[in-house]
């Protein structure tokens, strides 16, 4: 896996390839909701990069269903943006959806 967040004015963008991370979505809908699915993709990146983005925006939640996906913006501190993919690969029985998050190899 590779960097994917400019940092100050120099590029760390490689191209990331995936970066594998799991939550339990509420146990009362079938969706990960908007303020939750943003919390989880920054906690993932901060972790795989070691530094945590500006801002993640995911207008529209993630399915708890395998194979659903949704995309996502990434705000770098320098301001450039990123547009990413969040796909679940799986929801086990416990209700944890482990999902997958795939950054664009350019800056939007």
């Amino acid at each position: 896996m590779r960097g994917f967040i400019r940092i100050a004015a120099v590029t760390a963008i490689g191209s990331l390839a995936l970066v594998a991370c799991s939550f339990t979505a509420g146990s009362s809908t079938d969706t990960v909701g908007t303020k939750e699915l943003e919390k989880q993709v920054d906690d993932a990146l901060t972790k795989q990069v070691g530094q945590s983005p500006k801002t993640v925006d995911c207008p529209k939640g993630l399915k708890a269903e395998e194979g659903a996906q949704t995309r996502c913006t990434l705000t770098a501190d320098d301001g450039a943006r990123f547009g990413l993919t969040v796909t679940t690969k799986r929801v086990n029985s416990d209700n944890k959806v482990d999902f997958d998050i795939k950054v664009d190899d350019k800056a939007m």
